[in-house]
């Protein structure tokens, strides 16, 4: 079992208006490892299963410079299972990611 860290980074187009990023985008990972994000922008983000469900994996925001495992007990991610997960950022709902978990190797 392993962590995963998935950075919420600037927007790399910064004239565009969006205000970040996830990288990567397009996560692996295995079944029991954890996911932890890390905020690397200047605004709070929030990782969510959905726009609509904020609360769905953690209770606060990240703050600027902030990982998820700092929020609250248990706020990581631990995936059991093989699968896809679509999730977006609760605050900027046009920043989405995608995990894919695999089986344990």
């Amino acid at each position: 079992m392993s962590t995963q860290m998935i950075e919420i980074i600037p927007n790399p187009t910064p004239s565009s208006g969006q205000p970040g990023a996830f990288a990567p985008q397009a996560a692996v990972t295995y079944a029991y490892d954890t996911i932890t994000w890390r905020n690397c922008d200047s605004q709070a983000h929030w990782p969510a299963p959905g726009a609509s469900n904020p609360t769905g994996w953690f209770q606060y925001q990240i703050p600027p410079g902030g990982t998820s495992d700092t929020l609250a007990p248990g706020p990581n991610t631990t995936p059991t299972a093989p699968y896809t997960l679509n999730y977006v950022c609760a605050n900027h709902p046009e920043e989405t990611g995608t995990i894919t978990v695999n089986p344990q190797p």
